[in-house]
């Protein structure tokens, strides 16, 4: 064999050699990666999806945190809670800091050019949540008044769409403290907040108000557009909590009514 066909035949070798290894030390750290606490990304102010009962408290109570712990069980994996503000989770989940979010996030087109969404867990709407003593009775009420609302979120850019004067502050918690000092006369938020509000200190005391021809919006878990084996294995787990019921059992647990038929997966709310 001449010079050139040994060097050749060498060459080859040794980029066989490191494919293989390349793909052994692939499959290595994603059976690595099964066996790590799954990263969850919170903001735990979205009550009844994620609270605590305190800034002091180390437990995560609501709806999504349940599930979620439910998805990593499912998947053979423990969950490891990070509390962050909710504007910094999308940077976070594109950095792969976190594997997932599990914060309330609304499915929009904006948010998936930067993030991966999990089938939806939840539909929602927005709604005005206001004292009962504001004079704000519909929609057309707001003009000219000062609406709060939390950064980042659909709310927020509803309300800026509108043309409203916005407040904005960092969780749904602050925006609902800007209402019962009288800071402003109405908030721009989800339904569900603003409903389990209304059964604990804001009972007889707020009202909450439709907002017509807007549509639902749907919560779903997001994550690195670049890890869709990890967007595979949370969305075949939440399947399977479909299928043992448990997902319905979570779902009643928090919301005291049975899981309504959701979308199998957010491309069909991105549709």
């Amino acid at each position: 064999m001449d010079t050139k066909k040994l060097g050749a035949a060498l060459f080859t070798g040794v980029l066989a050699a490191s494919m293989l290894a390349g793909c052994g030390s692939d499959k290595k750290d994603a059976a690595n990666d099964a066996k790590k606490p799954l990263r969850v990304a919170t903001n735990a102010t979205f009550v009844p999806f994620e609270f605590k009962d305190s800034d002091e408290s180390s437990e995560y109570k609501g709806f999504e945190m349940d599930l979620i712990r439910a998805v990593a069980k499912e998947m053979g994996r423990d969950v490891e809670f990070n509390n962050i503000a909710f504007s910094g989770i999308i940077p976070i989940i594109q950095q792969g800091d976190m594997d997932i979010a599990a914060t309330g996030m609304t499915v929009t087109k904006e948010r998936a050019q930067k993030v991966a969404f999990a089938a939806p867990f939840y539909e929602s709407k927005l709604v005005i949540l206001t004292p009962k003593n504001s004079n704000i009775h519909s929609v057309a009420d707001l003009q000219g008044k000062q609406i709060a609302v939390q950064i980042g979120t659909t709310g927020a850019k509803y309300a800026e769409e509108q043309g409203y004067t916005i407040k904005q502050f960092d969780n749904n918690s602050e925006a609902i403290m800007e209402l019962q000092v009288g800071g402003s006369p109405a908030a721009i938020l989800d339904k569900p907040v603003a409903d389990y509000f209304l059964t604990q200190d804001g009972k007889g005391k707020f009202d909450v108000i439709d907002i017509p021809n807007i549509k639902p919006e749907y919560l779903a878990f997001a994550i690195n557009k670049d890890n869709k084996e990890l967007l595979k294995q949370v969305n075949d787990a939440m399947a399977k909590l479909k299928e043992t019921g448990e997902f319905q059992k979570i779902y009643k647990k928090w919301f005291n009514t049975d899981m309504p038929n959701l979308p199998t997966s957010s491309d069909e709310v991105l549709k």
